[in-house]
This record gives C-alpha cells, structure tokens and sequence, in this order.
C-alpha cells in the first residue's frame, strides 16, 4: 500500500539548522495535492526561535502490511 506524506523541509535563514517535519498523510495522491496547494509551498517560519525558510511537498511512501 503507498500512502502520500506531505513534508516541511526548514532551512534557517543565516545558519546550518534544518528541521524536517511530517505535516499530513493521505491514500490518495490527488487529496495530498489538494492539501498541499491549500497552503504556501514557501514561506518564511520561526521554528524553536530560529528563522526559516520553509519548503512542502507531496512524498510517495510504499507501507508494509
């Protein structure tokens, strides 16, 4: 069974720190792009008090049963 992850990928702004967060999950492909495109692909976040830049996306992921 796949299952369809959407995915923050944080970069700080002026540094080294990258924060990776699981934002959702779907079964079908098509409701993970409705949600994506629901919310900005790129913006800028703090995240525990250091300053991001902040990417989504939609990720394929086979699950065993």
């Amino acid at each position: 069974m796949k299952i369809f992850a959407i995915i923050t990928v944080a970069r700080q702004v002026d540094g080294d720190y990258i924060f990776i967060k699981p934002e959702k999950a779907f079964k079908e492909k098509t409701e993970a792009e409705s949600f994506v495109k629901t919310i900005a692909a790129q913006r800028a976040e703090t995240i525990s008090g250091v300053e991001c830049l902040c990417e989504r996306g939609v990720f394929e992921i086979e699950v065993e049963e």
